[in-house]
């Protein structure tokens, strides 16, 4: 993959309705694993742009299809691409206002469950110090339903980086923003 033609976006748009098109299972999988491991270590470590698709391919893992692996190389593409990309972390010119943004799908897997997705950063222009992307435990029977499962898991994030915050800082209080993906915002002092 190292001369492959790069690409500029993570994964294709409609990766909930292509990654469950019929394929032909893979007669050894070990490629579509080491590829999948791989883009969880890089996820974890550096690039939380990954977070999406490679939760959605490591759903895969036990019986991966010619269609997921193309999809993992999407990712690897992609990576090509934007191999300049890197985390920054300097000294912020603006004060430390810890601000989150959370958002949902609604039941777009296969088995109903939607996907939470919280980050936090702690300036405006910062990079991120906390995030997750995460498949919901309940089935949500609507849009609003997943929503507010998507808020109550940002928010016991949102608490637990409040407290931790005020541990390192010495300031108790702290207004914090929450902000949701239809411009719904949140603030509350915990």
């Amino acid at each position: 993959m190292s001369d492959c033609k790069p690409k500029c976006i993570p994964c294709d748009p409609g990766i909930c309705k292509t990654i469950d098109c019929e394929s032909c299972v893979l007669d050894n999988p070990k490629l579509y694993r080491k590829i999948v491991g791989s883009l969880i270590y890089i996820m974890t470590a550096t690039r939380p742009d990954l977070c999406f698709v490679v939760t959605k391919l490591s759903q895969y893992m036990s019986k991966p299809t010619i269609n997921h692996l193309g999809l993992a190389k999407h990712v690897l593409r992609y990576i090509k691409g934007t191999l300049d990309y890197g985390l920054k972390f300097g000294k912020s010119e603006a004060g430390l206002k810890l601000t989150g943004y959370c958002d949902s799908d609604w039941g777009s897997a296969e088995d109903h469950c939607s996907i939470t997705s919280y980050c936090f950063k702690m300036s405006t222009h910062g990079p991120l110090i906390s995030r997750k992307c995460k498949k919901q435990r309940v089935v949500a029977l609507s849009t609003c339903e997943a929503e507010y499962v998507a808020i109550s898991h940002a928010v016991q994030e949102c608490d637990f980086l409040a407290k931790l915050y005020a541990d390192v800082t010495g300031y108790q209080r702290d207004t914090i923003m929450l902000c949701h993906i239809f411009s719904l915002n949140f603030e509350f002092v915990l």
